[in-house]
């Protein structure tokens, strides 16, 4: 029965590093793109700086919401330039 519960352990830590390494690739994904489009840094959005959140830009966006120029976790390519 021990074996089992390491069993469980084992897989679910592995599948724990496979979830982190997927948000870790999204968010790097995300901010590669955020850098091809800077004209959605003008968009009024929160960004997080590590220790505050703060807003960003100076237009409206879209009502439907499709565009992000943030990323998921919060990071704007102008929060190092703030």
């Amino acid at each position: 029965m021990a074996r089992d519960h390491s069993l469980l352990d084992v897989g679910a830590r592995a599948f724990r590093r496979l979830r982190e390494a997927h948000e870790a690739q999204r968010e790097l994904h995300e901010r590669r793109w955020l850098r091809q489009e800077p004209w959605l840094e003008e968009l009024l959005h929160w960004s997080y700086d590590g220790e505050t959140w703060r807003l960003h830009g100076n237009r409206l966006p879209r009502p439907d919401g499709k565009r992000r120029s943030v990323t998921r976790g919060g990071w704007c390519p102008g929060v190092g330039r703030s």
